[in-house]
């Protein structure tokens, strides 16, 4: 079987334009099936932007070749409170980050998306919102809630 290319039709080159050239945050929402995935793929593999991926579950983030948003920023298991979130030693990666992506954003709480603020902002050392982070969340919230 040969395999077809992948052609991108004019909502996908419009979506994947707006990821690469704006600094905005970006919510790219579908039913089950349009392409949601294989947009955030084809936009980690080809943007000039430092990226991660990330995921609410360890199956979520294997879906999508990520990490978990509990272990990349070192979150403990439980409510997450705002002492709990101090300065890195090794902060590089953080401030080096340019576009955090986070996909079933329809799964992550409330006090999660606090808590990715308050540290972004901290080991960033930048008072703008996820400190001066792109934000792009890819999700359904027409899914269970978390």
């Amino acid at each position: 079987m040969e395999l077809q290319p992948f052609l991108l039709d004019k909502d996908f080159q419009q979506a994947l334009d707006l990821m690469e050239k704006t600094e905005r945050p970006l919510f790219v929402t579908g039913k089950a099936g349009t392409g949601k995935s294989t947009l955030l793929q084809l936009f980690r593999n080809t943007t000039r932007k430092k990226a991660v991926v990330l995921a609410p579950t360890g199956v979520a983030a294997l879906n999508v070749k990520g990490q978990t948003i509990h272990s990349f920023f070192g979150f403990p298991p439980r409510l997450i409170d705002p002492s709990d979130i101090k300065k890195k030693k090794v902060r590089k990666l953080y401030q080096n980050l340019e576009v955090l992506i986070i996909d079933e954003i329809s799964m992550v709480r409330a006090d999660i998306l606090d808590s990715i603020d308050v540290f972004l902002r901290v080991n960033r050392e930048d008072r703008r919102p996820f400190g001066g982070v792109q934000l792009v969340l890819f999700g359904d919230l027409f899914q269970l809630p978390p």
